[in-house]
């Protein structure tokens, strides 16, 4: 994950909020992260620790396979790109009951997003398997769209997306945010 941080050189990396009830969720936050970090340190070469990493496990099974010892130590030819560290990584927290830091205005992208949850047919689809955690095929519109407005409601639009960061926000200009308190 490093390497393809130092690849794509993004601004913003968007994870999963770190609390949540699936595994995968957190765990992926967690990993997201660390790779930020580490993508970031200019003595660390993530081909080559990769590399290094490929070599010994393929190493480790010949030798087993073989019944003696080879040299485990190979170069893949990788060239080192440069650390980058995005400026800034957010976390989603639509499933997850916690106060957004901010909203993001999803009226245009409404209808792509509830298209790309529906391609999602093992977890929505109606089917006997996960019946009790998932919703019926006919619920999810609903349900997605409930979910969105109330987002948008916090923020002034019509459909909006949560997110939170960990940092506190610097404000140069307070009649520059754009929703009104009152």
């Amino acid at each position: 994950m490093a390497a393809v941080i130092r690849e794509t050189q993004p601004r913003v990396v968007i994870l999963p909020y770190w609390k949540g009830r699936h595994p995968d969720h957190y765990t992926a936050s967690v990993l997201g992260y660390e790779a930020c970090f580490l993508a970031g340190l200019a003595k660390l070469d993530p081909q080559k620790a990769l590399s290094s990493q490929l070599s010994a496990v393929s190493a480790s099974e010949s030798q087993l396979r073989a019944g003696h010892h080879q040299d485990s130590r190979q170069d893949a030819g990788a060239t080192s790109l440069a650390p980058h560290r995005p400026f800034k990584i957010i976390y989603a927290t639509l499933y997850y009951d916690i106060r957004p830091s901010f909203v993001v205005d999803i009226g245009e992208q409404f209808e792509g997003k509830f298209a790309s949850i529906l391609a999602y047919k093992s977890q929505f689809s109606d089917q006997d398997a996960g019946k009790d955690l998932f919703p019926a095929h006919d619920e999810i519109r609903a349900r997605v769209e409930a979910m969105a407005r109330f987002y948008g409601m916090l923020g002034g639009v019509t459909y909006a997306e949560p997110f939170l960061q960990k940092e506190v926000g610097l404000v140069d200009d307070l009649l520059a945010i754009p929703v009104k308190s009152i």
